[in-house]
């Protein structure tokens, strides 16, 4: 609802927005900023954790070795957690994939212009089309089930993946 004050016709900067012919609400910009800030906060809960385990010696190794922001940037922290970012990634497209409530709103559902998958299904489903729209969910869960085999691939790369627990074993007496 942020979106809708902040950028709406009525909102804080709808006006200024409408001055110059830009279309955040009800337009795919809308769909970008909605889709963004509910998914953000999964690739963050991937990266926090990781770069905190890391540290920053490395960064401030390469920063007293003359290197810039950028290169340190691209040389030593992203190769640190390339990983956890790529895993974050495909938590963040998995929850993008089947975003519904926040996209729902900022849409407008324009039919052909403003539709994800998920409200094409409302909508084919809303029209009595069910064939159709048990198509479209199918295609959703097929791309569900190949974000689940990208998340298990690279569960282990990135330290979440499943460890075989030590079970006990019974001496023999």
């Amino acid at each position: 609802m942020i979106y809708v004050l902040l950028f709406g016709a009525q909102g804080w900067f709808g006006g200024w927005l409408a001055d110059r012919n830009l279309k955040i609400i009800f337009a795919t910009p809308g769909i970008v900023l909605a889709t963004t800030f509910v998914t953000f906060p999964f690739v963050a809960r991937e990266l926090i954790p990781l770069m905190e385990s890391v540290g920053i010696e490395e960064e401030l190794a390469a920063l007293t070795l003359g290197a810039n922001g950028w290169q340190t940037f691209f040389r030593v922290t992203l190769p640190n957690v390339k990983w956890g970012l790529l895993y974050g990634i495909v938590i963040c497209n998995a929850r993008a994939m089947g975003d519904f409530g926040a996209v729902s709103v900022v849409s407008g559902h324009i039919r052909g212009l403003t539709n994800t998958l998920p409200l094409y299904v409302e909508i084919l489903y809303n029209d009595y089309d069910f064939a159709a729209a048990f198509a479209v969910a199918s295609l959703l869960s097929l791309l569900a089930v190949a974000t689940l085999i990208a998340k298990r691939m690279l569960g282990g790369r990135s330290g979440h993946g499943v460890v075989d627990a030590e079970l006990p074993v019974k001496e023999a007496a």
